[in-house]
């Protein structure tokens, strides 16, 4: 008799949640005027915007004289990847890669240690094209 009256109420209650799930619905949301201002100046301001934070691969910091050797060594050995000569008195650095994320200077930075093996990862602002 137990059996029974759980099976039926396990019909019963199944039956429920099943035609619960086939309900459809409208969500409508409601958003203050202000967060839609808020996008558009903030879309605004990033077409003014000239610079992004993304990073660079810093090979050098030292002299003008070592930092030109640096230079000329990396193009030679790596021509696809601009380089940078950047002076941050008293020293010069030398800076290559414009990338977006610092997973992928890293990728490239696995492979220009053997040649640059002081080189390391640096956040910079890279200029828009």
């Amino acid at each position: 008799m137990k059996f029974i009256i759980l099976f039926f109420g396990i019909l019963f209650f199944s039956s429920i949640t099943v035609s619960a799930q086939n309900e459809q619905g409208v969500v409508k949301i409601r958003a203050d005027k202000k967060i839609s201002d808020l996008l558009k100046k903030k879309v605004k301001y990033n077409k003014t915007k000239n610079t992004y934070k993304g990073y660079r691969i810093q090979l050098f910091y030292g002299s003008e004289k070592g930092s030109k050797k640096e230079i000329s060594k990396f193009k030679s050995l790596y021509p696809d990847i601009p380089v940078k000569l950047l002076f941050s008195s008293p020293d010069w650095k030398v800076q290559a890669g414009n990338y977006h994320s610092k997973l992928d200077a890293d990728r490239d930075l696995k492979d220009i240690k053997l040649d640059f093996p002081s080189a390391i990862v640096l956040q910079s602002e890279i200029e828009l094209k």
